[in-house]
């Protein structure tokens, strides 16, 4: 795609933002968003508090659970980046529940993907159940029953897998890079728009598509930390190329811009970890993640695309995954010293 294809993409993903109906509602949910998360941070970072994170088991905090965080506060629990419990943390104590609902069953799923048998209803998360719990997945083989209902799960295990990669403090094979978390919880970002179709940008309101991945990279200031709203995919073929999630990368990182440049623009700004007053000239790294380097296509790396007074630079990154850790081999989000990286 040529540079003037990719700046469509993001004239079109504005004018649907523009549309004057799309824009009522968006902008009126993701101003109460950050407005009721903010006001809740310290029942979340309380709650947080209470509880250790047992390796390979993480811990996911979503905007409908942050918004509702009061004082309880509801996190997902993932294994391979698939969820199989909620916990409940508040002043009474930490429980886990396997089957928070007659509509969100995860004993199923652990039991189809996980050879899972272990039930759990309200049980306390430093008792006896719990442990055995935690200790099942602990000691298991990291890796999913090859079953055809589980296929699309295999995106969310690297995902995970990216995830605490970017999380190292030392040792990592991307410096300058860290995931957006709320109060250390991993944090999945929504957006309202439609647009895993390649070609095809839909408004979707409050069921809108969400960002993979959402980062921070840059050697650290306002001005030298950038945010990253990265795409990934768990195969590099040619019927889903790099060209088709570096467009759904700009598509997303599009609408931040507007996001942060809205009403609600200061909140979100604090909201994703940044002090301070917003950049006068914002750069979002739009980013594909992809295995196989030996198809790597490259040829995007580094474009920047002009929105406004900002500006949208695409990137890519290529890495190997050997089942239960991933190392990035080939990228061109370079600062500093990280040249190295780049083979």
């Amino acid at each position: 795609m040529s540079n003037t294809d990719y700046q469509n993409i993001i004239t079109e993903v504005q004018n649907i933002l523009l549309e004057e109906e799309n824009m009522s509602d968006w902008l009126g949910r993701y101003k109460s968003y950050a407005e009721i998360i903010l006001a809740n941070k310290e029942s979340i970072k309380a709650n947080r508090r209470r509880l250790n994170e047992w390796k390979p088991l993480r811990y996911y905090l979503n905007v409908t659970n942050a918004k509702k965080a009061k004082n309880t506060v509801k996190f997902d629990v993932r294994y391979l980046g698939q969820t199989v419990a909620e916990m409940t943390s508040n002043m009474d104590g930490v429980t886990i529940t396997t089957r928070p609902s007659n509509s969100v069953d995860y004993e199923k799923s652990n039991l189809r993907d996980f050879d899972c048998e272990i039930k759990l209803k309200d049980a306390l998360w430093a008792g006896e159940e719990a442990a055995s719990f935690r200790a099942f997945f602990k000691k298991r083989k990291p890796e999913r029953n090859n079953t055809a209902d589980n296929k699309g799960n295999e995106e969310h295990r690297i995902e995970s897998l990216l995830l605490t990669e970017f999380s190292k403090s030392k040792e990592k094979s991307l410096p300058y890079i860290k995931p957006i978390t709320i109060e250390g919880l991993r944090f999945p970002m929504p957006t309202p728009l439609s647009a895993s179709k390649q070609g095809t940008t839909k408004y979707a309101k409050q069921h809108g598509g969400g960002i993979d991945i959402f980062a921070r990279t840059g050697t650290g200031g306002t001005n030298s930390t950038f945010l990253c709203v990265i795409e990934l995919k768990d195969e590099n073929v040619p019927v889903e190329p790099a060209s088709h999630a570096i467009e759904q990368a700009i598509k997303y990182a599009s609408f931040i811009r507007e996001l942060l440049r809205s009403e609600a623009g200061a909140n979100w700004w604090r909201l994703l970890g940044f002090r301070g007053s917003m950049s006068k000239n914002l750069r979002i790294h739009a980013i594909c993640a992809m295995p196989n380097i030996d198809n790597a296509d490259t040829s995007f790396g580094g474009q920047r695309l002009q929105i406004g007074q900002d500006e949208i630079q695409l990137d890519y990154i290529y890495f190997t995954d050997n089942a239960d850790a991933v190392e990035v081999v080939k990228t061109s989000l370079v600062y500093g010293t990280q040249t190295e990286v780049v083979k």
